[in-house]
């Protein structure tokens, strides 16, 4: 997987913020399914004042007014007001009869003759206010003059907000008073600036702590990348790291000592096996300068000649440059002009183009000696060769042109193998023993990077050795 998405610190963070955004949805609509009705509690002590005061407040304005005082009542009373001429009758029957016709007395108390009073409790549930009661029928309360219809004492507590009373004017109009339920338009605002903030909380924490946790295998990542180029890698990793991190430090720190110490065992023991092979070669060449047959004595000195070559060849190869000092910065441009011009003065055909400065880490030694096995190569075999350097935002290419005959396609890969030689295009007289390709991608597989052929269309043959930028 490619993307923004690709790295554990992202993916870490994406499960934490949709869980969290998820779990935040679930208890919204969780909420929402379960949310009981919304209620207001109004005292009736100060409902009966306080729509006895509006009634007389909007009767003693003249008819054009009465509307505009209503709507201007303060919001914070939670009242609904409206001033209508007539209506028509309500479509249920009104709940709680007893206590709408005790509310209705003791809102008609308050008012002088000529007004009558209406209340009616509403169904829950409906999802909509009910029209107020008729008036004229039901719990219709007129203001006693007498004591005949006393008021019922001890009518107080509180009412929810389920009810409506209608006030009747001496001109017939009627004041209507409903609970003010609150407004939502704004909910949905809240709940998305809500869920945005969540998530950018949520975000910010996750992204840290996922940061913190990968921080750790992004080091072991680059000590594994150091390692596998041969540089000296560092494999601690910052604390706090979790505890199953700091296990996979250990052991790769481990794996790389116990790898580090079989490729120096191996090493020793190759350069003991050829300094041993030295001596018998050396009597060898003696006893073949005795023999009086100058040809034989010819062919006898090339046969030493070749396997003193092909075990110099082979402790190269072998060692992969394991006894070559620690990586270091040097100028890649400077190691490149050394070689082109110590091919130059010994006659090659050889060029350059490329920076006049490039700054890298690896084994100058190796890398040299990785070079120089690619222009031995094109000048044997196309018998000249033009280098040139590309540098890219992560790796460093060089390119060995030459002119040769080129290589078929099914045997780019095959001739890195080790003595392994075309022997149609490449004899034994002009290609060694087979280990030059080998050997120069080991040393680039070393750093990093790789060695690829490949036959240009214009004809002859590219080597491009890369290496990290």
């Amino acid at each position: 997987m490619r993307g923004p998405l690709a790295g554990i610190a992202a993916r870490i963070a994406m499960v934490a913020i949709v869980g969290l955004i998820g779990a935040q949805l679930l208890s919204v609509v969780v909420a929402l399914l379960l949310r009981p009705a919304e209620v207001r509690v109004f005292a009736v002590s100060w409902l009966v004042e306080r729509s006895a005061d509006i009634a007389r407040g909007a009767f003693d304005r003249p008819p054009e007014a009465r509307r505009a005082y209503l709507r201007a009542r303060p919001e914070r009373e939670h009242l609904a007001l409206d001033w209508v001429r007539e209506w028509r009758p309500a479509d249920d029957a009104p709940r709680r009869p007893r206590q709408a016709g005790r509310l209705a007395r003791a809102i008609a108390e308050r008012l002088p003759d000529g007004f009558s009073v209406a209340t009616e409790f509403m169904r829950p549930g409906t999802g909509a206010w009910p029209r107020p009661p008729r008036l004229g029928e039901g719990q219709v309360v007129r203001v006693p003059r007498d004591d005949s219809a006393p008021v019922e004492a001890g009518f107080e507590g509180v009412l929810p907000a389920a009810f409506t009373i209608a006030i009747r004017g001496p001109d017939g109009s009627i004041v209507v008073l409903r609970p003010q339920l609150p407004t939502h338009g704004w909910a949905w605002t809240v709940l998305v600036a809500w869920l945005v903030g969540i998530a950018a909380a949520a975000a910010a924490a996750a992204w840290w702590a996922a940061r913190r946790i990968a921080r750790p295998l992004e080091v072991l990542a680059r000590g594994a990348e150091r390692a596998g180029a041969g540089l000296v890698p560092a494999f601690a990793v910052p604390d706090p790291a979790p505890r199953e991190v700091g296990a996979i430090a250990r052991a790769l720190e481990s794996m790389h000592a116990r790898l580090r110490g079989v490729v120096d065992d191996r090493t020793r023991m190759l350069a003991a096996v050829s300094h041993d092979l030295r001596t018998p070669l050396t009597r060898l060449r003696l006893r073949a300068e005795q023999i009086a047959d100058p040809d034989e004595r010819a062919r006898a000195a090339a046969d030493i000649d070749e396997m003193e070559h092909m075990i110099a060849e082979t402790l190269a190869f072998a060692r992969a440059d394991a006894l070559e000092a620690a990586a270091e910065r040097f100028d890649l441009a400077a190691l490149l002009h050394s070689v082109v011009d110590d091919r130059a003065d010994l006659g090659a055909d050889i060029a350059l183009a490329g920076p006049d400065s490039l700054v890298v880490e690896g084994r100058p030694g190796a890398l040299r000696r990785a070079l120089d096995n690619l222009v031995a190569n094109a000048l044997a075999h196309g018998h000249r060769a033009r280098l040139s350097v590309a540098a890219e935002p992560a790796r460093i290419l060089i390119h060995v042109d030459d002119d040769g005959p080129g290589i078929p396609a099914h045997e780019l890969e095959r001739v890195f193998a080790p003595f392994y030689r075309l022997e149609a295009s490449r004899s034994r007289d002009t290609g060694g023993v087979g280990l030059g390709l080998a050997v120069a991608r080991d040393i680039a597989r070393a750093h990093g990077g790789d060695v690829v052929l490949l036959n240009r269309p214009a004809g002859g043959l590219r080597a491009t050795l890369s290496l990290p930028a």
